[in-house]
């Protein structure tokens, strides 16, 4: 035991002095990306606490250690770290131990404090890396005590193209930020609504709209569904796509997202958090020619003066690696 003026608490009662967490940047991810997971300890005590990795051979060193050592994230049952369960297998982490070849630093927790570590644990359980629903649990001390479960979603993200009159439009989706609306958006387009459909409004500087059913801005989904609001930070930049909703200038229903989608011509702050955005316009071949969408004929009633077609939508795999998710 290290001569240090702390003491080691027994381990069947860390359950009463600590608490453990596990944290993802993001709970839908890529197939192929990082999954990012941030594992926490935090002192629940007014006193300071020393933890140890049971079962390993205690550093004798007074060096401070900064952060969360791994061999702590590995100092479950027969040094197991992440327990990664599915619906078919509940144990699917369960193989990968890392037993530590040195003597392990404790670490010294301050009253209230914590401690952690992030890193991409797909790096030691490449099953992440496939497509599918994980549940995540850390079970660390020896299982003294355990986790909330975490879910996270491994998919295979899509991207858009959409086809014009004046050319074809690369639209990445915002899975993180709107999944409901993404999914909409994908379904949409597997029933193929939008194909042969118009823009039937242009505003110069403010936004463009189009994906109604009966070319007007009336219609909606001819199921009728409607999605409540996925508010989030994306900024409403030239390329931004969001679901239009019914307003008047009574109201504004904020849960009647159906089918009209509408992309914003310039920087509109107003709009942030206001609307769902669940998609961007990207790459310059793109944007170059939304700025010629942005820029047809209108009629004296601010409509194009001819028909501006969506001739088709498609859904493609979007290639990795690539720029996913930024905000």
């Amino acid at each position: 035991e290290p001569d240090d003026g702390f003491e080691i608490p027994r381990q069947e009662n860390l359950s009463n002095l600590i608490d453990v967490d596990l944290r993802v940047t993001r709970s839908v991810i890529p197939v192929g990306g990082d999954v990012m997971v941030e594992f926490v300890v935090q002192n629940r005590t007014r006193d300071p606490l020393t933890l140890v990795v049971p079962n390993a051979a205690i550093a004798k060193s007074r060096r401070t250690v900064m952060g969360l050592p791994l061999e702590h994230v590995y100092s479950g049952v027969n040094f197991r770290g992440l327990e990664v369960a599915t619906d078919g297998n509940p144990k699917l982490g369960d193989r990968v131990t890392r037993k530590p070849e040195y003597p392990v630093d404790p670490i010294r927790l301050a009253p209230f404090g914590s401690v952690g570590l992030r890193f991409n644990v797909a790096r030691f359980y490449p099953v992440l890396h496939q497509a599918g629903t994980y549940v995540l649990r850390w079970s660390p001390y020896g299982g003294a005590v355990q986790s909330r479960p975490v879910t996270i979603e491994v998919v295979q993200f899509k991207q858009v193209v959409m086809e014009t009159d004046y050319g074809s439009l690369t639209i990445r989706l915002l899975y993180d930020k709107a999944p409901r609306h993404v999914e909409n958006f994908l379904d949409l387009i597997r029933r193929r609504e939008y194909n042969n459909k118009t823009f039937h409004g242009v505003f110069p500087n403010h936004f463009i709209i189009g994906g109604c059913p009966n070319g007007d801005g009336s219609g909606k989904r001819t199921d009728g569904v409607c999605l409540e609001p996925e508010f989030n930070d994306t900024p409403f930049e030239f390329g931004t796509l969001a679901m239009a909703l019914i307003e008047s200038p009574e109201e504004r229903d904020i849960n009647s997202a159906s089918c009209q989608f509408f992309i914003s011509l310039s920087r509109q702050s107003a709009w942030d958090r206001r609307y769902t955005a669940f998609a961007r316009v990207e790459g310059p071949e793109s944007l170059a020619t939304l700025r010629k969408l942005s820029e047809v004929a209108m009629d004296k009633n601010g409509r194009p003066a001819e028909p501006l077609k969506i001739k088709s939508m498609s859904i493609v795999d979007l290639p990795y690696p690539a720029r996913l998710l930024e905000s």
